[in-house]
């Protein structure tokens, strides 16, 4: 598995930013599944999953990764191609980037929602949170440097034994009074 897969092509960034589609690759976190898995963990039918799965495979962010033969069918495990995913602006027409990146912030606030809901209904003691929400100062050079510094965590963030998941967003934008 690669570290990072950066996505930069309109067709890639339209597929990725389905909402439905993070849904999918937000289930994939843990363990490879089948179409079949995703349908039952996502409450959907196996047809509508497969399609988009077929989708995110075709652009390379899903792969299969194991084929097992269960009563003379085989099913297909899936997982991500990479630990995580960069969209890259690379599009000539700024009303295109702007519709996708739109998307996909939504989708990410969205299955944040999501999976705070999940979590406050399933929260033992001893589960640790950190908010933050406010107003930073920052200089051109701070913000870049800011940036620079979350990389280079999400970087070293892979799967180890000593280490548990965590969601995440992080958003830094210009304040416009």
């Amino acid at each position: 598995m690669k570290k990072e897969k950066i996505l930069s092509d309109l067709e890639e960034i339209k597929v990725f930013t389905d909402p439905f589609r993070m849904k999918i690759l937000f289930a994939l976190d843990e363990a490879p599944m089948t179409v079949k898995q995703l349908a039952d963990m996502l409450g959907e039918i196996p047809s509508k999953v497969h399609y988009h799965v077929k989708e995110l495979e075709r652009i390379g962010v899903l792969e299969i990764v194991d084929k097992k033969e269960k009563a003379g069918i085989v099913e297909k495990y899936y997982y991500p191609t990479a630990e995580s995913f960069r969209v890259e602006k690379i599009i000539t027409k700024e009303e295109v980037w702007k519709e996708h990146i739109g998307s996909l912030r939504d989708t990410m606030l969205k299955n944040a929602s999501e999976d705070y809901r999940n979590y406050m209904s399933k929260k033992k003691d001893g589960d640790k949170e950190i908010f933050n929400y406010g107003i930073i100062h920052l200089t051109d050079e701070e913000f870049e440097d800011l940036g620079e510094k979350l990389k280079q965590l999400m970087e070293k963030s892979d799967k180890r034994e000593d280490t548990k998941a965590y969601t995440h967003i992080i958003g830094v934008f210009k304040k416009h009074n």
